[in-house]
């Protein structure tokens, strides 16, 4: 086993990422390397939460010994192009057919042996109706094999949804299908179980890649004794989520409750937030934070006793905020249930989830906090496993 010591964080021109990272490289039969080129929209770290899952899933490769090359195809934050050890981004600057040749020529010099494509479609379209990027993706990939993850699919497949979301969803829809038919990936993965359900509906085999989150563990657990319980929020905060009955039953706890929030939000965010202070004030206390590193993200979770996420239940999985909570331990409080999708399974709630339901406050008594794991090695294993079947030959 070798050891290699990479300036990562000069690598990928950020600082999500620690600076210095030990990369370990275990022995793997050279039949089983592959050079895997990531496809994705944005690759400005700490800004694009799709760029940051490119980024660390491509070093995780890296690190087993694959080679990797990340292409970022419509990239805000740069103004023409940037590239670097490992990256390529194209910014939008740049005409679509430029984008594609200068992506078409790097894929081939770097003699790409299977494609993933991270798929967003607001990533590539200010509507996600892309229709002009699918003989573009085309020629990029060259008929390599194609993995493709879809981190969203379209709207409008909610019970409830809008005319105007339903048609424009299903235009979405008929854009995507084409794109991964041009493709002819060998492998369609999505992050939880009700946007797999809408794959298959829409004729596209899928199976679940979980997510995993991009903050590190590396904060140090510390209990207090100062009778206080720390329900800490991560990330937006949705206009959507409902504080009651949550709070409310926050409340019967009898006990000092603070509600903590770490990163950025939206402006809607920071209205509900206000508004959720004001109302509250004299019932819990608040405590905002803001944009902080990573380390210090990482030590707010440890400090923790409950996480509360904003996401709804059907779509924790899609949560990177949510993940990022579960695998520093904390039991995560999901509150939103409102989204249904017809005729789709939302498969099992996840380990560490509490709900809405039944002895509410007993379950938060008896959940525990589990060790922190981070999810990416085996994540990190199952993607791999795929896309050496598509090399192979076997989707």
């Amino acid at each position: 086993m070798g050891i290699e010591l990479r300036n990562w964080h000069d690598m990928i021109g950020g600082t999500l990422f620690p600076a210095h990272t030990l990369i370990f490289r275990p022995t793997i039969p050279e039949e089983r390397l592959m050079k895997i080129v990531f496809l994705c929209s944005c690759a400005d770290v700490g800004k694009d939460g799709v760029g940051d899952y490119t980024a660390l899933i491509a070093r995780e490769c890296g690190r087993r010994g694959h080679k990797t090359l990340v292409v970022a195809l419509n990239d805000g934050f740069v103004g023409g192009f940037a590239a670097g050890d490992g990256v390529l981004r194209l910014g939008t600057a740049m005409g679509w057919r430029e984008r594609v040749e200068r992506a078409r020529e790097a894929v081939a010099s770097f003699g790409a042996e299977v494609v993933s494509l991270q798929w967003v479609p607001y990533g590539f379209h200010p509507k996600g109706i892309s229709w002009k990027i699918e003989k573009g993706l085309g020629r990029i990939v060259g008929g390599r094999p194609a993995q493709v993850m879809c981190h969203e699919v379209w709207i409008g497949a909610e019970a409830g949804a809008s005319l105007r979301c339903h048609v424009a969803g299903a235009v979405q829809r008929m854009v995507m299908k084409r794109i991964f038919r041009t493709l002819r990936a060998g492998c369609v993965q999505t992050s939880n179980a009700a946007y797999a359900g809408l794959l298959r509906q829409a004729g596209l085999e899928a199976e679940v890649l979980p997510l995993f989150g991009a903050i590190p563990v590396r904060g140090v657990r510390a209990v207090k004794e100062d009778g206080i319980v720390r329900f800490g929020m991560f990330g937006e905060l949705h206009p959507k989520w409902p504080p009651e009955p949550l709070l409310g039953r926050l409340r019967d706890m009898g006990k000092r409750i603070e509600i903590a929030h770490i990163g950025g939000m939206s402006q809607m965010g920071e209205a509900a937030w206000r508004k959720m202070k004001q109302r509250y004030a004299r019932e819990f206390a608040f405590k905002r934070l803001g944009q902080q590193p990573p380390e210090r993200v990482s030590q707010f979770l440890m400090e923790m006793d409950f996480g509360i996420a904003t996401t709804p239940l059907a779509l924790i999985g899609k949560s990177g905020t949510a993940t990022a909570m579960l695998e520093h331990g904390l039991p995560v409080i999901v509150n939103r249930n409102d989204v249904q999708y017809p005729g789709v399974e939302a498969g099992d709630k996840p380990e560490g989830v509490i709900v809405m339901d039944g002895d509410f406050i007993c379950a938060l008594q008896e959940a525990p906090r589990r060790e922190p794991r981070s999810r990416l090695p085996e994540v990190a294993d199952q993607f791999l496993e795929s896309l050496i079947a598509i090399r192979a030959g076997k989707p």
